[in-house]
């Protein structure tokens, strides 16, 4: 009856509710790790996103013309070009690193099939003015750790290098490149083969890029690595790589880790190490990030940057296959109205509201409230949506909502 613009979608209490305790997960691990959140907007001048991010491709985007100026303003389909703004214009003075983070929708068109959603709630961070393998460990360990603060410990750590393959295509124009990436992208080796033959390359660089589908897997991996690239440009990200791997081994900081020297992810933006986290059931990454250090130049001042972002959707598609119990905030409803009940329980910050008549356990399935107190004129009763199971209470208002608490405090609620 009343359809929504494509790609947008409602979320009704029940996921609202956890997407937002998810993000706020998210959101304190970050702020554990020194990082201040910012707020941006949902949208920006075309020009500003181009010059972060270069050519827009139109059906990937929302645009409109701003009446009070004529631009052209996107919805925003990226938060790391709006980092690097602010980094060059209002923080420009700040000293780094900084540390930021971020959360909220970006709005950009999925190209698989089967994922149509333009609205995409993400949380990340940015660690931008300081470079190395130190940053990039660091950003890692911020990553991880608010994975399994989520609950999700059975995960893949995967990590390549930007720079690898863009060494090794370095002397052809940008125009050259695509075809030539977008064969090693899918590990066609035959193809990949053929175009970069057709584009003019030669040498150790052909022999080197025709291999990087091969070069997959654990650390097993360096030899024949150090074989196909020790004599190309690619050694230096591959030495980078290999220092910054040795260094999550050290620290285990990922059950599984997997080197992958083929890795395509943007060339155009990221510029050293790249990762992405991978676990069961979403089919693609839930957290992936990695170094980008030419992006903030474009906006008035270079400096090293690297970051990360969680798509929440996919983060909690995973926890639910683990079967991470969802940890349901209590909600209580009141029966048999009494106000100062209802000031009593939200003095001790239980979330509540009064029953409108009826059959109070209806009302309360329907609107997920996780208890009932019923209230006559001598007794005070709590009972459990979910079996039924009651409780006797003090009928004093202020003792019957500290006895609330504690009893939710100590008990729990899950679903």
């Amino acid at each position: 009856m009343h359809p929504l613009p494509a790609g947008m979608r409602d979320l009704l209490p029940a996921e609202a509710r956890e997407q937002s305790e998810l993000s706020r997960c998210l959101m304190e691990t970050f702020a554990l790790h020194g990082y201040e959140q910012v707020m941006l907007p949902m949208f920006e001048y075309g020009a500003v996103l181009e010059r972060g991010l270069g050519a827009l491709v139109d059906e990937e985007l929302l645009r409109f013309i701003e009446p009070e100026t004529g631009s052209v303003v996107v919805l925003r389909p990226d938060m790391t070009a709006q980092i690097a703004r602010i980094m060059g214009t209002r923080l420009a003075d700040a000293p780094g690193p900084a540390r930021l983070s971020y959360q909220g929708n970006i709005v950009r068109r999925q190209h698989e099939r089967a994922r149509h959603e333009r609205q995409i709630p993400q949380a990340g961070i940015e660690l931008v003015g300081q470079g190395g393998v130190g940053a990039d460990l660091e950003v890692l360990e911020v990553a991880v750790a608010a994975v399994r603060r989520a609950g999700l410990e059975d995960f893949t750590l995967d990590l390549g290098h930007a720079g690898i393959a863009a060494a090794l295509l370095d002397e052809l124009e940008p125009d050259a490149r695509t075809p030539i990436v977008e064969a090693l992208s899918v590990r066609d080796v035959t193809e990949l083969t053929r175009r970069a033959e057709a584009q003019g390359l030669r040498g150790a660089e052909l022999r080197a890029l025709t291999e990087l589908p091969t070069l997959h897997g654990s650390s097993g991996v360096w030899a024949a690595a150090e074989r196909a690239l020790g004599s190309t440009k690619a050694r230096a990200g591959l030495e980078e790589l290999r220092a910054l791997a040795e260094a999550l081994e050290r620290a285990e900081l990922a059950p599984r880790l997997v080197i992958d020297l083929a890795e395509t992810r943007d060339l155009a933006y990221y510029t050293g190490p790249v990762f992405q986290i991978h676990a069961a059931g979403p089919g693609r990454s839930i957290a992936a990030g990695g170094r980008y250090d030419g992006l903030c130049a474009r906006f008035g001042r270079s400096r090293p940057a690297a970051g990360f972002a969680f798509g929440l959707d996919e983060l909690s598609w995973a926890l639910t296959v683990a079967g991470r119990p969802r940890r349901r905030a209590a909600r209580v409803l009141v029966f048999g109205e009494d106000s100062a009940v209802l000031a009593g329980l939200r003095a001790c910050r239980v979330d509540c509201a009064a029953c409108p008549g009826g059959d109070p356990l209806a009302y309360a399935r329907a609107w997920r409230y996780t208890h009932v107190v019923e209230i006559t004129l001598t007794t005070a009763t709590l009972v459990r949506v979910e079996d039924q199971e009651r409780q006797a209470l003090p009928r004093d208002a202020r003792a019957l909502g500290a006895a609330v608490a504690a009893l939710l405090e100590r008990a729990g609620s899950t679903e």
